[in-house]
């Protein structure tokens, strides 16, 4: 076999080991990706579900204090409490 041809064909090997290497990584690296959006769901999930409890709890606190004709200041940093709730 001339020199050539078989540089050729060793390139070639070459060049398709390479390949599969890329896509085994690109797969890999799609599915930690995916794994990771599930993890990064879930702690939204969390997140958003205390800040709903806080919330109502807030809601709760302000209405008990009005109750026993104590003066709640409004709150500015967030949207108006509907007192009559």
């Amino acid at each position: 076999m001339p020199d050539s041809t078989m540089a050729g064909t060793i390139s070639a090997v070459a060049a398709v080991f390479t390949a599969i290497a890329l896509v085994i990584t690109a797969v890999a690296g799609l599915m930690a990706a995916r794994r990771a959006g599930r993890k990064i769901d879930a702690v939204h999930t969390i997140v958003n579900q205390q800040h709903t409890d806080l919330v109502n709890y807030q809601r709760a606190l302000i209405r008990a204090l009005e109750g026993a004709g104590i003066n709640v200041p409004v709150d500015q940093s967030a949207e108006p409490i509907d007192r009559a709730e």
